[in-house]
């Protein structure tokens, strides 16, 4: 577990209040229901579209949304605590190092802080650092008498942390599909999903962001039964699910996710939904293949994969397969920063396919996930001015990129590249998502009919 400074914990939650005071606010196999296997005419229908059912899973693009749990959070205030009193043994050495070079501990309490928690919470240091540089040692006695009445304090901060962190903060900063569980999003057409995931005690829960900035939301259970229960009633659905960041230690998240995994989608007879593809075999199957055999769950492991003890063969390396555009995309806060990553990198796309020709002996699979952060200088004027920093919110960040833009980096990325895997937004069902997915899905089979395998394995 993340632990943070104790000056630096101050400070967050300072932030935090400062913002909340403003006035703005399977079972068995024989009992899958088969009513849509086939369209009225008797077309075997593959995640919708009978066009789609004999290209391999590698020749399909899926529509997928980001960070895709991110919904009903609530504010991690057991874990503040927990912070909190595990950091009160050093109160007169913190206050010595204090006095000492304040100003430095405060630099490098912000650059703890911007590499330990998610792009979206970047601005949190940067109010934190401005603040922490702006005091004298005065701040150091203050903090000495806050820091040896620790039990107080953080009891305090454990009664008032719902408070602090209400529910226009958590949809605003947090939450990247507000309204849209699991189940809408299946129903909605969302077939790839993002989840990040949190140690909690002897718990692993779906959440979003790290540290003290953590919010969490439903546990295992209740998103794999959602999954379970969408598959069973559409048995010609196929879905892929990427574990990404996570919190806590890496090979208990691992290791308490395969066996959820395995309680949920292997059945009492044996058979297992989780569909196991290695480096070695041949080809992905075709969409059809993967319904014939009833294995239409694809897991990926990006972070936990190395940290996960036993791991099953069903559970697939992001890394191996393809490139997240996050990579290339990080640090982008405005629309017009992520139009100029996409244009750049699609624009050497000889270079990265020659560069993946190279390394991996193939050409690694590509994808468009169009998301930005959050606006420092944005965040300062929406607090000193006490206004509603819809804005800035997650909500209105999406709709700056999820439809013009979206369509700019599709068509100029498309034929650039052999194959892309996924396109992927916040905020989905406000976007051009599903219009893309269909008119990526119509020229890739239009290629495929052509002979073009679009990528080889």
């Amino acid at each position: 577990m993340v632990i943070f400074s104790r000056h630096f914990i101050v400070y967050l939650f300072a932030t935090i209040l400062l913002l909340a005071q403003c006035t703005f606010s399977l079972e068995s196999r024989e009992a899958i229901n088969v009513y849509n296997r086939r369209d009225n005419d008797g077309t075997l229908l593959c995640n919708g579209n009978a066009d789609l059912c004999d290209l391999r899973f590698n020749q399909v693009t899926h529509a997928g949304t980001h960070n895709s749990m991110a919904y009903n959070l609530r504010f991690d205030c057991q874990n503040v605590v927990r912070n909190c009193r595990d950091s009160t043994s050093v109160c007169l050495k913190q206050h010595t190092e204090c006095l000492a070079s304040y100003k430095v501990h405060c630099e490098a309490s912000k650059d703890i802080c911007k590499q330990r928690n998610p792009r979206l919470l970047h601005w949190m240091c940067d109010g934190f650092d401005a603040v922490c540089k702006k005091s004298d040692a005065a701040i150091c006695s203050a903090w000495l008498a806050i820091c040896t009445d620790s039990s107080k304090v953080c009891n305090v901060w454990g009664e008032a942390c719902g408070d602090t962190v209400p529910d226009w903060l958590l949809e605003c900063f947090w939450e990247n599909h507000p309204g849209h569980d699991i189940t809408i999003q299946l129903r909605d057409g969302i077939r790839l999903f993002d989840l990040d995931t949190c140690q909690v005690k002897d718990k692993v829960l779906l959440c979003h962001g790290m540290g003290l900035a953590r919010a969490l939301g439903d546990e295992l259970d209740l998103v794999f039964e959602q999954f379970r229960d969408f598959l069973k009633e559409n048995p010609n659905e196929i879905i892929s699910i990427e574990f990404g960041d996570i919190d806590g230690d890496g090979a208990f998240i691992g290791d308490y996710i395969q066996k959820k995994l395995e309680e949920y989608f292997i059945d009492e007879t044996g058979h297992s939904l989780l569909f196991s593809r290695t480096l070695n075999n041949n080809t992905w199957p075709t969409l059809r293949q993967m319904i014939e055999k009833d294995q239409r769950v694809i897991i990926w492991f990006s972070y936990l994969y190395d940290q996960t003890p036993n791991r099953r063969p069903w559970i697939h390396n992001v890394w191996d397969w393809f490139t997240a555009s996050y990579s290339y995309t990080a640090e982008d806060m405005t629309a017009a920063q992520l139009n100029s990553s996409f244009t750049e990198y699609c624009r050497n796309a000889n270079q990265v396919i020659n560069h993946d020709k190279l390394t991996y002996g193939r050409v690694l699979w590509q994808t468009i996930d169009a998301t930005t952060g959050i606006v420092l200088p944005q965040v300062k004027d929406a607090i000193k001015n006490k206004t509603n920093p819809g804005h800035i919110c997650l909500q209105q960040l999406a709709e700056t990129v999820n439809f013009d833009l979206l369509d700019y980096v599709a068509d100029l990325c498309y034929p650039l590249f052999p194959y892309i895997y996924r396109v992927r937004v916040d905020w989905y069902w406000r976007s051009n998502l599903f219009e893309v997915v269909k008119r990526f899905n119509e020229m890739n089979v239009a290629r495929v009919k052509k002979g073009d395998i679009l990528t080889p394995v």
